[in-house]
This record gives C-alpha cells, structure tokens and sequence, in this order.
C-alpha cells in the first residue's frame, strides 16, 4: 500500500469499517441494490477524497477496508458514506423505505478499528522504546540540531 500526501503530511490511515442496516433488518435483498448500494458508497468515498481497497456490501450490513485522511475525522467519514448512499438508494430504489419503519437505511453505529500495513501496535512500542533510549543519531543531529541558549547578560546597576 503507498503514502499519500498533503500540504502538510504523509499519512496512511487505513480503517477496518462495518455498519448495519436499521434494526438489522436484511433490507438489500437483490443483487442490484447491493451492487448499487456499493456503487454509492465507492463514488462518495472517492468524490471526499477516500479510498476503498475492499468493500462488501450484504443483506443487512456493509464491510469495508478503507483510507481516510487525517484532515477527516472517521466519524464525518462514515456519516457521509451512509447519508450519500442511503439518499442514492431511497431515490432508485423507493419501496426500501417501506421495508423499514423509521425511513432510515442505516443504524447510528458502527465498527472501526485501524488498521496496519504489516507494522503492529508491537513493532511501533518496540521503535518507540528503543529510540527513546539511543538518543539522536548523527543524521538526526544535523536536522534537530542542538542549540546552546544563550548566556544571561548581567544588568549593571547604576549607582546614583
């Protein structure tokens, strides 16, 4: 998986995401408003600056790897993808909100849990402890270098 970039960082924010339909009801039944229902979602994520690596979308909830920046918080993240696509779906496909009772396609929740490209919680505990206790290396040196603050100048005192 590669970095991207913005002005100000280099990030890769991967995310492990699932949500339900409302009540868990198994609403997408048929190929096409599944196939659709991801059609959705993929275009939104993309039109927001997200990217899908996989995405699976069933009878009752929606499975998703996904990369979001850090200027976005993943809770505005989900809430577009589930507002985008749950306005999509009611538009092309009417009869759902009948099969739900409050109108709603999604429940309020859902699951995240980052996600990492081979480097665990483990290895980063590891990097952190052990950088701690070398110190900065000579290549760091020239970056940070170590400035000396200045001597305090002694007031003279004036005598009168």
């Amino acid at each position: 998986m590669k970095f991207h970039r913005s002005s100000h960082s280099v990030f890769q924010c991967i995310y492990h995401l699932v949500w339900t339909t409302k009540y868990r009801k198994r609403v997408l039944t048929e190929p096409h408003e599944r196939e659709f229902c991801e059609y959705s979602i993929k275009r939104a994520a993309e039109e927001f600056g997200m990217w899908i690596h996989e995405i699976e979308v069933d009878e009752d909830h929606v499975h998703m790897q996904i990369e979001i920046p850090p200027q976005r918080s993943v809770g505005s993240a989900v809430r577009i993808l589930k507002s985008v696509s749950a306005r999509w779906g009611f538009r092309r496909f009417p009869y759902l909100k009948k099969k739900l009772w409050a109108g709603e396609m999604w429940a309020d929740g859902y699951f995240v849990r980052t996600i990492g490209d081979e480097v665990t919680a483990a290895i980063v505990k590891r990097y952190i402890s052990e950088h701690a206790d070398k110190g900065l290396e000579p290549a760091q040196r020239e970056l940070f270098p170590i400035k000396e603050e200045p001597k305090k100048r002694r007031k003279l005192s004036r005598s009168r």
